[in-house]
């Protein structure tokens, strides 16, 4: 499918082919590997609204379920240097997904004002703001950039929970294992009345519900 999916973020700015070759992707990749989904809270999402989607990262099979799960396109915010990676890199920088330079501030700021317009646009993206997968399993601190983006923007937040994908594939792992993935949604938060000063308060309670609808599972 690669050759074409490159192809198709050449000739479609719209973004429209891309995803469809992003979402038969990843459905392939889950049903032949023998991993099932178990969406919750899908009834929150309006398809005509974008959102900014934030999870916890547990697992590289996170981004195939949140793609497969999420009844529109989504694009993420990823690190840059998943740029370079043979194919998949080559699809995620042409297909409209935020690649942000850690080390520059000047480009990590392009980036996100990148990401504000996608968001104006009715595209919706998800942020993982560990900003790693965790090594161990348990939600780690999370960084405010996806915060500040949500409060310039002003477009609701969506907590989204993660559940038993760590134990399919870890971070060191190199195989998957079929299982339930359950992904929870909560209910969007809006962020149209928020200051810039409730960064860290709205960081804080997302954090606490993502881990809150995590428990409920264990």
């Amino acid at each position: 499918m690669a050759p074409p999916a490159i192809v198709s973020c050449l000739l479609d700015p719209s973004g429209r082919w891309p995803s469809i070759f992003q979402r038969t992707w990843v459905n392939w990749l889950l049903h032949t590997n023998g991993i099932r989904l178990r969406p919750q809270g899908l009834e929150y999402l309006k398809k005509e609204q974008a959102y900014i989607l934030i999870s916890n990262h547990a697992s590289i099979l996170d981004i195939p379920g949140i793609i497969s799960t999420s009844p529109f396109p989504v694009r993420f915010i990823a690190k840059k240097s998943l740029s370079w990676f043979p194919v998949l890199g080559w699809f995620l920088s042409s297909s409209g997904h935020i690649l942000i330079d850690r080390n520059n501030a000047k480009s990590a700021l392009k980036s996100l004002k990148k990401a504000v317009a996608l968001l104006k646009k009715g595209v919706s993206i998800v942020v993982f703001p560990e900003g790693t997968r965790t090594p161990d399993g348990q939600v780690k601190d999370f960084k405010g950039g996806a915060f500040l983006l949500a409060l310039q923007s002003k477009a609701q937040i969506v907590p989204v929970s993660i559940s038993g994908t760590y134990h399919m594939l870890p971070r060191t792992g190199w195989c998957f294992w079929p299982g339930l993935m359950e992904l929870n949604l909560g209910k969007p938060i809006p962020t149209r009345n928020l200051s810039l000063r409730e960064a860290r308060p709205l960081m804080e309670k997302v954090r606490e519900i993502i881990m809150q609808n995590i428990n409920k599972k264990a």
